[in-house]
């Protein structure tokens, strides 16, 4: 069943998502939303390859297109949206906004989209964040969901089934095996604890950076655990410094989870990733080892199921970085003992071909870049020779081993009763009677859950029994 209602009085001020100003605020057209919360409890097939990010799909003022989660992103509105999806008259460049990022900072423009359909919600005349940058290595993904819209909801991902569900938030039963999530205080990141090794550390968590750790800078006590062997990259992107090496870490755990052996980026030179000094953030290399429930409303989360053990795919094994310029590739840097740096390429060529096709975006372009290691890729340099270079795998780091999890550890199961407030409230928009109220007491009665649902509830509580009062209704 679905509930819908428009934002029109001062008394739904604080609403389901923090990005949601009051009535007295919003200019025509009102903001508004709606939620089917039979549909919320469905799945959603996931989109495109797991190494590239949680991609699903979503409506955009009508035109179906797909978006990745990225908990790392606290930028304004419900979404960060390519300036593709929306029409002139939607963006108002005049409203700059300036986010800073592993490469550097960026700088972003406001905007409003008529719709956002995300599953069963439905949100409308709602504030996003505009770039005319690409958002994902994956070229059909439009859209960026960040901390904003996820506050409001429960994330589950199922990676043994593919696929992904948002329901209402504080839909995640407590247990032992819950992790708790804190928000950052300064920089508004969300931040849980972790063990490296022995020591304990606060990490940002960050589903928007397909790699295990980053750690910037290092701590003395982590380069005892992290060792001597790493992979010097040296990397550059377009926004600076980048990476600057890569570590074996032994073991990791989140909360009662352990995760094993990871690969950590390790930057010695850059600051602190948060204001609040924290330096290590894990990111979408170990989410992909579990199944999970994000639960942000309840600052919660829950590792789940069966031993994933961790595919490096994308492990460059030819040594160039580069980025997109309009007129092929410009190489940035060549990685450190790398195959490219022995080739005879050098930073600030262009390639304008890879194995004789033209490049002319970069679609593609990794799996020709990266091939397996011993086959070779041929670089056509614009105005230049084309150099044949045979891929290694020179980033292989000894000491970890292709297992996400030590020997003997069991998986946690699925905890039971994920969805269960979900499904009560769609059960409390039923006809007037003692089931429907105490559907809608499930709601109020859950924690976590956004103020704006528990006033809907109460208020559908209070017509399901006439006459009976309830809490906050007098």
């Amino acid at each position: 069943m679905r509930l819908e209602y428009l934002l029109t009085s001062g008394m739904f001020a604080i609403a389901i998502f923090p990005f949601v100003a009051s009535a007295q605020q919003q200019q025509e057209p009102k903001a508004g939303f709606s939620f089917d919360a039979g549909k919320a409890t469905q799945w959603i097939q996931l989109a495109g390859a797991e190494e590239d990010g949680i991609i699903i799909p979503v409506t955009v003022n009508g035109h179906a297109t797909f978006a990745d989660i990225d908990t790392g992103s606290t930028l304004p509105g419900v979404a960060l949206i390519s300036s593709k999806l929306l029409a002139d008259e939607e963006k108002t460049g005049d409203h700059v906004v300036t986010a800073r990022a592993y490469g550097g900072t960026a700088h972003f423009a406001r905007g409003q989209v008529g719709s956002f359909v995300l599953g069963g919600i439905v949100l409308t005349n709602q504030p996003v964040t505009v770039t005319d940058m690409r958002l994902q290595r994956d070229s059909r993904v439009g859209v960026s969901i960040g901390l904003n819209l996820l506050s409001g909801v429960t994330l589950q991902v199922d990676w043994e089934h593919h696929r992904a569900r948002f329901i209402l938030g504080g839909d995640l039963p407590k247990t032992t095996s819950v992790i708790s999530l804190a928000l950052d205080e300064r920089s508004r990141l969300l931040t849980l604890d972790a063990t490296i090794c022995d020591v304990a550390v606060k990490a940002v968590l960050d589903s928007g950076t397909d790699s295990d750790m980053h750690i910037v800078p290092e701590r003395p006590e982590l380069q005892r655990c992290a060792g001597k062997e790493r992979s010097d990259i040296r990397g550059t992107g377009d926004g600076g410094a980048t990476i600057k090496g890569l570590a074996a870490i032994p073991a990791l755990s989140v909360g009662t989870r352990p995760f094993g052996p990871v690969i950590a980026n390790i930057d010695t030179e850059s600051g602190p990733l948060t204001r609040d000094n924290i330096s290590t953030s894990i990111g979408l290399g170990v989410l992909r080892r579990s199944n999970f429930v994000l639960d942000i409303g309840n600052r919660a989360m829950l590792f789940y199921g069966p031993d994933r053990a961790p595919k490096v795919i994308y492990r460059p094994r030819v040594g160039i970085q580069y980025r997109e310029d309009g007129n092929g590739l410009l190489i940035t840097h060549l990685m450190l003992n790398s195959p490219a740096a022995a080739s005879g390429l050098k930073a600030g060529d262009r390639i304008c071909s890879l194995n004789g096709r033209t490049i002319a975006s970069l679609d593609g372009v990794y799996d020709s870049i990266s091939p397996p290691a011993g086959t070779s890729v041929r670089v056509g340099v614009c105005g230049g020779p084309t150099i044949t270079i045979v891929a290694q795998d020179f980033m292989a780091l000894p000491g970890v081993r292709d297992k996400a999890f030590p020997e003997g550890t069991l998986p946690i199961v699925e905890p039971t009763g994920v969805g269960d407030v979900t499904e009560a409230f769609a059960r409390c928009q039923g006809e007037p009677g003692a089931e429907t109220a105490k559907a809608c007491s499930v709601v109020l009665n859950a924690p976590g859950v956004a103020n704006f649902w528990k006033d809907v509830a109460r208020m559908k509580r209070a017509a399901a029994l006439p006459g009976v009062v309830t809490p906050g209704s007098h």
